[in-house]
């Protein structure tokens, strides 16, 4: 399994190489470019918020506990005394840092649902609705945000992959195949309930639209795709006929 220095430099590089592409495209605008780097760059860490010792899950839950904090609190503000302010924010900060934290790690298992393509799936898709429904972005502009989530954390599960073969030792791993798996067979019950929400999330989310400068960039991929096939073909012949 890669470390938490290479997750976080590879995913700095996929990211950056992301968004320069599709501010190239035409899919991003410059001022885009930042926040959807770091929304890559996160969701590269997110798959390991399964993992009981992680520092991306213990940052995870702390940034979540002050954002709820902040958020129960403030509208209490001119309602309560600055003394009952303070309690009810670390009231909520340590319930969700150290509660929800501790019943979290007791109910999830390293390497198990979180590293699948479906959580990327869910991940990308409450992203997408997040950003629309939430901070009112463009429909495009939250796909987007999807798109880059679900980059970052594939990255994540393919260097986990990686990093289960030896080529030096030329074995693979017992945890190879852990990472990259569609769903846990496993956990029937928790794929099932992700497979659920991933569906309900799926029929909620905004319709892009009508959007050219995506359609060009999936015809440009393809026909890159099938000109790399022809190309390859015709290196497959020229070396059959050397062997003839």
């Amino acid at each position: 399994m890669a470390n938490f220095h290479t997750h976080i430099n590879v995913g700095i590089f996929v990211s950056g190489a992301s968004v320069l592409g599709l501010h190239a495209a035409g899919l991003v605008e410059q001022g885009q470019t930042l926040p959807l780097f770091a929304l890559g760059v996160g969701a590269s860490l997110l798959p390991d918020v399964d993992s009981d010792t992680s520092r991306p899950v213990r940052a995870f839950f702390t940034v979540l506990g002050a954002g709820l904090a902040f958020a129960m609190t403030l509208p209490l503000v001119g309602q309560l005394l600055l003394f009952e302010l303070a309690l009810v924010w670390i009231g909520v900060f340590l319930c969700v840092r150290y509660g929800f934290f501790e019943l979290f790690t007791r109910f999830t298992v390293h390497r198990g649902i979180w590293h699948s393509w479906l959580a990327a799936g869910v991940w990308a898709l409450a992203t997408v609705n997040a950003a629309h429904w939430l901070f009112e972005q463009p429909a495009r502009a939250a796909w987007v945000a999807g798109l880059m989530v679900a980059i970052g954390y594939l990255t994540h599960l393919l260097l986990d992959e990686l990093f289960s073969v030896d080529l030096l030792n030329s074995r693979i791993k017992r945890s190879f195949g852990t990472a990259l798996k569609p769903l846990s067979l496993n956990d029937p019950l928790s794929s099932l309930t992700l497979l659920a929400l991933a569906v309900w999330l799926a029929w909620i989310a905004p319709d892009p639209g009508d959007w050219p400068a995506f359609d060009r960039t999936v015809s440009g991929i393809q026909a890159l795709w099938l000109g790399l096939g022809d190309e390859l073909g015709g290196w497959q012949r020229a070396l059959a006929r050397l062997f003839e």
